[in-house]
């Protein structure tokens, strides 16, 4: 082979190899982005009312059995708080509203439960039923249950009925006074950022 042929050969090969580090590094950059970890991840919604958000915030031991994280709501008028909660066979997970876990009076217990789902009153068991909450791979494939402080965070998250609640029980999930109809549509909340900061634990 000529000497300008293999000037050619090696300025190809280099140039080959940097398209292929240019692609491992952003096939790094899709794994890390799928690898981040439930609590920092950040969900979004957009409505006609405005953004909504779901996030997750670490507790110190525990939040409830389920999890050890608690899951927050942003609505276009206020945050709601909740717990998990898991059922055998095919109940699935639920959310149970609580008063704000970071607050001061929620030292050193934790926060107030603002629904007992061991209630029979048929207002209550409606409000139960509308927290049910879906997580989903990326695949649609949906989780049996709630993410964990350090876990891979799910790519989508639901609570399709939540809607039913705060249009018509908003002061069961929350102990704003002034909690009145809060608009929110059905929707699939899609992972929208990984935070690089994210709140201290809260209790208990």
């Amino acid at each position: 082979m000529s000497r300008e042929g293999l000037v050619v050969r090696k300025t190809a090969i280099h140039r080959l190899l940097s398209v292929a580090i240019a692609l491992i590094g952003l096939g790094a950059s899709a794994i890390l982005a799928d690898e981040c970890p439930a609590e920092r991840a950040l969900y979004g919604l957009e409505t006609d009312e405005g953004p909504l958000e779901i996030g997750f915030l670490r507790s110190r031991n525990y939040a409830s059995i389920a999890s050890d994280l608690y899951l927050y709501l942003n609505t276009t008028q206020r945050t709601y708080w909740f717990t998990f909660s898991v059922s055998n066979g095919y109940s699935g997970m639920t959310l149970l509203p609580v008063t704000d876990p970071a607050r001061s009076d929620a030292e050193p217990d934790g926060p107030r439960q603002l629904l007992d789902p061991a209630n029979d009153d048929a207002g209550v068991q409606d409000a139960v039923r509308a927290l049910r909450f879906y997580a989903l791979d990326k695949d649609f494939t949906f989780w049996f249950e709630p993410p964990n402080e350090g876990e891979a965070a799910p790519t989508y998250v639901m609570i399709p009925e939540i809607g039913l609640a705060l249009w018509y029980g908003a002061d069961a999930l929350t102990d704003d006074p002034a909690a009145d109809r809060d608009p929110m549509p059905r929707g699939m909340f899609q992972r929208i950022a990984c935070l690089d900061t994210i709140a201290p634990p809260a209790w208990p």
